[in-house]
């Protein structure tokens, strides 16, 4: 009940100011000429490889070297139906084969397996042969958007993104995102919830995600409505040039609220968000982050931006015990409530650079660093992408990382140190 009186007073306070806008026009999301019913989709092939000097081989229960290699394929299919203005249902639906050498291990698990552990349910059929090859069959996004005037409700898996950073985005608390993920944000696995969205004013959205999820795994009635939920709500209004959000609620095991800033200035755009976090277990932190944005006129593009983390695991021993427990052993309800929509990091002070460049029409390249500060250590990423054929892409990247030698602390990185993980991939969109 707190949780609810919380919300509904920020809701209550803000939209007084809002309201106070003219009114809004029409707010119609989909065209009248689309057809009701499309199938679209894409095949990709995504090939990792890198060595790794500490694999646990179960066989002689030691730890050792080996060069880990891996290549995905996946057919999606997109169906979508729409009632033009009014009603849009839409499905991802991928079918995954996985063929690797390190098949049935916990660092398979970890970077194909993301856990499902007290998710409301898991759309995932799997074969596993136990050797080399790994099928899965999961809907990867599936929901339904109902749409009027003023607003738009949404139910089902959806990706649930707040904030404005890039590299680091503090306000995506629903599925926290490292910029060394290998395939990004838009592959983050859905969240089950019911999102509703009011748009009092043509300057002016109020939000609420209410994301109902089980304890102990287990999928009784009385957890859906347990602290394990998260429920959300955000405020964004646009003054001029400058986008102001704030966000408030609660996720599993602690209170939140921040605000994010988005404006121009100089023709670049300045960002700054703020997160703070009240735990039920110990003390209060903050994640913070700013950036700014330029494109020059010749078409390079640059980002700056810094992120602090003030829950990081080198700062605190609960979570970084339940950080070695989860991958060592898996999660449970105790490690859950520790790790759970967590950035996890291991120090507290990063700076990144990303720049960006098209060197033909079809040829485009990208390159980012991270330094951990705390942790001496840097990490770059450079990408080549080429636009092959009208709906086909090619891409290849290279992660890598240096780590001082008498660094304070544990980096990020250190798993990258002198061991470069090489991916690349083909798109086919259809």
């Amino acid at each position: 009940m707190r949780k609810a009186v919380s919300i509904i007073l920020l809701l209550l306070l803000s939209a007084a100011g809002l309201l106070a806008q003219e009114d809004m026009d029409e707010n119609l999301m989909f065209e009248e000429d689309r057809k009701p019913f499309t199938l679209s989709g894409e095949y990709k092939n995504l090939y990792v490889w890198y060595r790794t000097e500490s694999f646990y081989d179960e066989d002689t229960m030691q730890y050792r070297e080996k060069d880990l290699s891996s290549d995905l394929n996946r057919l999606r299919l997109s169906p979508e139906f729409q009632v033009p203005g009014l009603l849009l249902v839409h499905a991802d639906i991928d079918n995954e084969v996985i063929v690797s050498n390190y098949h049935n291990t916990q660092v398979f698990h970890t970077m194909w397996r993301p856990t499902t552990y007290n998710d409301l349910y898991d759309p995932r059929y799997e074969y596993d042969d136990s050797s080399k090859y790994y099928y899965q069959f999961k809907l990867h996004r599936a929901y339904a958007k109902l749409t009027t005037r003023h607003f738009t409700v949404t139910a089902g898996r959806q990706l649930i993104r707040y904030g404005s950073g890039k590299l680091w985005n503090p306000l995506d608390i629903v599925n926290p995102v490292s910029p060394t993920l290998i395939e990004g944000a838009e592959e983050v696995k859905g969240t089950d919830a019911l999102r509703v969205e009011w748009f009092p004013v043509r300057s002016g959205e109020i939000s609420v995600v209410y994301a109902p999820q089980r304890r102990y795994d287990e999928c009784e009635p009385e957890y859906l409505w347990g602290d394990n939920s998260i429920l959300l709500s955000r405020i964004k209004a646009i003054l001029g040039r400058t986008d102001v959000a704030l966000l408030g609620g609660t996720v599993p095991g602690r209170y939140i609220g921040g605000f994010d800033v988005a404006t121009v200035l100089f023709d670049g755009l300045l960002r700054g968000s703020m997160l703070y976090s009240h735990p039920d277990e110990y003390g209060d932190f903050f994640t913070a982050g700013t950036g700014y944005e330029y494109t020059f006129k010749n078409g390079l593009s640059l980002m700056l931006e810094y992120f602090y983390n003030g829950n990081a695991l080198n700062h605190n021993r609960e979570l970084m015990q339940a950080y070695t427990e989860s991958v060592l052993l898996g999660m449970n309800e105790e490690r859950y409530q520790v790790l759970a929509n967590q950035f996890l990091t291991y120090n507290r002070h990063y700076g990144g650079i990303a720049l960006g460049y098209d060197i033909t029409p079809l040829l485009r390249g990208d390159f980012f660093t991270i330094t951990d500060i705390e942790g001496r250590g840097v990490f770059v990423l450079p990408t080549l992408k080429y636009n092959i054929l009208q709906n086909m892409d090619i891409s290849t990247s290279v992660m890598y990382g240096l780590v001082g030698n008498e660094a304070p602390e544990t980096s990020d990185f250190k798993e990258y140190e002198k061991k470069p993980l090489v991916f690349a991939s083909l798109q086919y969109y259809f």
